[in-house]
């Protein structure tokens, strides 16, 4: 009768164990060259943008050092001239622009009938169009309500009274001035109806005098 004792030497599996650490060995290794073809891979990208980064550097510094032999050569009363110029070029193409047509037809509209308008002069500076209107009236009440109606119709901005002049007939030649934003929107209705009930009752106490 064979007697054995299996407690000496325990039983494995040693054809898995092998199995699961190749398997390990597979996965660590497939990891280690995935690691280094990106190590590899961001190495030379950081190669290349070092490379743009120095040329571009030096077209900096190229551009830098020809901006300045420039600056250089360069007449500082030839360059005034020129801006001087650029200036001009650009009130006579404002001025081309400008509509006159638009400006009489809001003042058209917005004048009260004891204004009378005398000249008008626009003028661009800074890229700013203004207005300079000359009117004449035998108060200087409806010259207030002529500037406040053209900034509540949206055609001019910081209209004011410049100069006042007293003339020999007792009346006011005023200089009004402001920035002329275009011919904005129709007189409101309270406004026109107002000017028109004005009108007949200034030819009636005309009519009476005569």
């Amino acid at each position: 009768m064979l007697r054995g004792n299996l407690s000496t030497r325990p039983f494995y599996n040693e054809r898995a164990v092998q199995v699961g650490l190749a398997v390990v060995t597979a996965v660590l290794a497939a990891i280690t060259l995935f690691t280094a073809w990106q190590l590899l891979s961001l190495t030379a990208q950081q190669r290349d943008l070092a490379g743009r980064i120095a040329r571009d550097e030096s077209r900096a510094n190229e551009l830098r050092r020809e901006a300045t032999r420039v600056r250089g050569r360069l007449d500082p009363q030839l360059l005034n001239s020129t801006v001087l110029a650029t200036r001009e070029a650009n009130q006579v193409i404002d001025a081309r622009t400008f509509s006159w047509t638009a400006l009489f037809n809001v003042l058209e509209r917005t004048m009260p009938s004891e204004v009378q308008l005398l000249s008008v002069t626009p003028s661009v500076q800074n890229d700013v169009l203004t207005v300079q209107l000359l009117v004449n009236a035998k108060r200087v009440e409806p010259v207030g309500a002529f500037m406040d109606r053209l900034e509540a119709a949206g055609a001019f901005v910081d209209l004011r009274s410049v100069e006042e002049q007293t003339q020999e007939d007792g009346s006011f030649n005023v200089v009004c001035r402001g920035r002329y934003l275009g011919p904005g929107t129709r007189l409101p209705v309270e406004d026109e109806a107002d000017d028109a009930a004005a009108a007949p009752t200034a030819d009636r106490s005309r009519a009476g005098e005569n």
